[in-house]
């Protein structure tokens, strides 16, 4: 089994990069799981009524899948790319490009490195109310990424966090994987995107 480190990229409606990732042990080759991943993606964001599509604007696009094969301290070794060319189809205007969708994973373990989170854009003003989720929106972004998870796992392939960089107060040395059961939990509120905000050049007047 080889650890990948696997990602979806696109851009924005004002222009900016966007992606999230997820970190997977398969069996797979890494062109193989590329295309496991791809499919997989391509086929939830083009649902023609429940996809990802569907909540995003044409201005937020997906431009490039990516896995890299990771050594023993989860860094790129190798990596193999494809560039689909998705686009939302929602007609309202794109939600504040400083929020996002959170997406939570669970373990069997209960501590805070045993458990996963990653985001997505935020989705087309109609797709929430006062900053939450429409139960249609929460209920279909929750389907899709549990079907993404889905067809990971199929033939064996699990997803995983790991511990960065130092052993932590619990004795568990650098690198310590811990795999992700169960389906994503898709948070009603939208939350920030502190760190993708702090790359981008501030301008004045």
């Amino acid at each position: 089994m080889t650890d990948y480190l696997a990602t979806i990229r696109g851009v924005l409606p004002n222009g900016r990069p966007w992606s999230t990732s997820r970190h997977i042990t398969s069996a797979q080759s890494e062109a193989a799981l590329l295309t496991t991943w791809g499919n997989a993606w391509t086929t939830q964001w083009n649902l023609a009524v429940t996809g990802f599509g569907v909540a995003y604007t044409a201005g937020t696009t997906v431009t490039q899948y990516e896995v890299a094969t990771l050594n023993g301290t989860m860094n790129k070794i190798s990596k193999s790319t494809s560039t689909p060319a998705l686009a939302g189809t929602d007609a309202n205007s794109a939600g504040a490009q400083g929020t996002a969708v959170i997406i939570d994973w669970q373990s069997a373990g209960t501590l805070k490195r045993q458990r996963g989170r990653q985001k997505m854009p935020a989705p087309a003003v109609d797709m929430s109310v006062d900053g939450v989720l429409t139960n249609t929106a929460a209920t279909n972004f929750k389907a899709n990424i549990d079907a993404i998870a889905t067809a990971i796992r199929a033939d064996g392939s699990t997803l995983f966090v790991f511990n960065r960089y130092k052993t932590v107060t619990d004795g568990a040395a650098p690198f310590t994987k811990t795999v992700l059961i169960g389906n994503a939990l898709v948070r009603d509120q939208l939350g920030s995107q502190n760190k993708r905000e702090r790359k981008v050049p501030k301008t004045y007047h």
